[in-house]
């Protein structure tokens, strides 16, 4: 994702920091200036939210490992102010699937509560109700000592804090506000009856809807965090809807269906001149690039060419910036090109028939205008 650095790979999948993840602490300062908090009572709240977004990321991790139990990758996990986001290559189609990959995060959550209580119960003696109840209402990192003259050290107040703020993060994603977690049951249960595209169609208007409400009380109640985090679910929920709606498009129809038979054919052994020259004056954008003998030895992207002509290298060889090729059957799902085109990110794609010979290429253009003509 743009503007994210990488931190570290674990079990195989990066973390990256977004940029906006330093707003965080612009709070932290701005809530302690603002209540008058203390060096180590600041100290204490910092604490408090690298936890908490330690939990997040352990969040995003359920999503991850249940989703590789069903043969789906995740890119990377992304670590944002208004929480984490498991980039996963797909959602598993199956409703049981992705009602688990879903209730895989929270249930994280729910058992980090769990094993915090736990411990706090063997750690203290006396009513853990009233430690509960005296550490929710106190300030921030302050010593409690209880009306039965319990002492409530401030790790013992934050570990407390901590597990109730995980409760609070169940309940809060359990929301069914497309697309999040509560969201994803939601549509998975009721794709259980009436299929994939419409229970996202239904899931997407009850996410915005929801959404909406939540900028009208982050407004009304001067808390901008939940309005932006209202503003990223309708968003978020009109791309999932948008992209599910073209999945299942693409899945009736096959590459034949948007095969383009006549196509420019760049020799590997020309100059990178003739290629600008073709791109300048023609309406192809990527071109697939062969050898003397006429055998596909790869691809050259629009962005390739523009980056020859700007350093300048226009005698450079084509084959010097094409890239790997991919080709795709003719009688492949149009739902496969589009994986390819839009996920992956090639530019163009060879097309094949049943001899293996080659018959035309698919791009982003021909699917752009197949799905305009369609919907």
């Amino acid at each position: 994702m743009r503007g994210s650095f990488k931190l570290f790979t674990w079990l195989g999948i990066p973390v990256f920091l977004h940029w906006t993840f330093g707003l965080i602490f612009l709070y932290i300062l701005w809530h302690a200036q603002n209540e008058g908090l203390g060096t180590l009572e600041t100290v204490w709240l910092t604490g408090l939210f690298m936890a908490l977004f330690l939990c997040v990321l352990l969040h995003e991790y359920g999503h991850a490992i249940a989703a590789r139990k069903y043969g789906v990758k995740t890119r990377d996990i992304v670590l944002m102010p208004i929480g984490g986001v498991a980039r996963l290559e797909k959602m598993p189609e199956k409703p049981i699937q992705e009602f688990v990959v879903a209730i895989a995060g929270p249930a994280v959550n729910v058992l980090i509560a769990l094993c915090l209580f736990a411990g706090m119960n063997f750690a203290v003696e006396g009513d853990l109700l009233e430690l509960f109840s005296y550490a929710i209402r106190s300030d921030i990192g302050t010593e409690i000592v209880t009306e039965s003259g319990y002492f409530l050290s401030p790790w013992l107040h934050f570990a407390i804090k901590l597990a109730f703020t995980n409760v609070a993060l169940v309940i809060f994603n359990m929301i069914p506000a497309f697309p999040m977690d509560g969201g994803r049951v939601f549509r998975a249960l009721l794709s259980m009856w009436l299929g994939r595209p419409r229970a996202t169609k239904i899931a997407a208007w009850v996410g915005q809807f929801i959404a909406m409400l939540l900028v009208a009380a982050g407004i009304w109640g001067s808390d901008f965090m939940l309005s932006i985090l209202g503003i990223f679910v309708i968003y978020a929920a009109r791309a999932e809807n948008a992209n599910v709606q073209t999945e299942d498009l693409f899945s009736k129809y096959t590459v034949k269906d948007i095969l383009r038979p006549k196509f420019t054919r760049m020799r590997s052994n020309d100059w990178m001149m003739s290629a600008i020259e073709t791109l300048r004056h023609g309406l192809e954008r990527n071109f697939l690039v062969f050898d003397v003998n006429d055998r596909l030895v790869g691809m050259l992207e629009e962005e390739d060419i523009v980056r020859a002509m700007r350093k300048p290298d226009v005698t450079a060889e084509i084959l010097q910036y094409a890239q790997r090729a991919e080709v795709i059957h003719l009688h492949e799902s149009l739902l496969k090109a589009h994986h390819l085109i839009r996920q992956r990110g090639f530019g163009v794609l060879g097309v094949i028939d049943d001899e293996g010979q080659l018959v035309g290429v698919v791009d982003e253009a021909g699917l752009s205008y197949f799905q305009r003509m369609s919907e």
